[in-house]
């Protein structure tokens, strides 16, 4: 039997009983087991683990698997989206539409007539970034260099897609602007 304790609360003792072995036991490997995670993985302050592993490069490996997976499926859906650009440029109420957003925007530096000013003349067949319809959008969406402004957060898709289509109209149409 235990000995009982020197001290007494409220009129109960205590024995001096030590804890099971197995109990001691798991407390033991939980700590070495934490001690092995710890060095294992990145969880100290300024050591990156014997693993080499990190949430940042999961993350960029996953990123770039499902880049792999679904780029086929993106360029798949701007081809598309390509062709109807160009398909409207048949469609007279959106190139008027892309005319009236051109005005309002562009003409200030390509020109009422898109003879080119301050910005390029939109009218010839020598274009500096290229006039295929996903060289314009890139153009009027991301800007260009010594001056083209991004239009992207100013102007709307819509109105994006049919200022590109009213350029490309220029393009197959020269004269067309005036």
């Amino acid at each position: 039997m235990a000995e009982v304790l020197d001290h007494e609360f409220d009129g109960i003792q205590e024995y001096d009983n030590p804890i099971p072995t197995w109990l001691g036991a798991l407390f033991v490997i939980t700590i070495v087991w934490g001690i092995g995670y710890a060095l294992y993985y990145p969880s100290l302050p300024n050591f990156s683990g014997f693993s080499g592993w990190s949430a940042e490069q999961q993350y960029d490996a996953q990123m770039e698997t499902e880049e792999a997976r679904y780029a086929p499926l993106r360029e798949e859906a701007e081809e598309k989206a390509l062709e109807a650009l160009a398909s409207l440029s048949e469609d007279q109420a959106t190139v008027q539409a892309g005319r009236e957003v051109y005005t309002f925007y562009c003409a200030a530096c390509h020109g009422d007539n898109a003879e080119g000013k301050v910005g390029p003349s939109l009218t010839d067949e020598e274009w500096l970034y290229g006039n295929e319809p996903k060289d314009i959008l890139t153009s009027i969406r991301e800007g260009r260099p010594k001056g083209m402004p991004q239009w992207k957060s100013q102007l709307k898709d819509d109105e994006v897609k049919s200022v590109a289509v009213y350029v490309m109209s220029l393009t197959r149409n020269p004269g067309e602007g005036q």
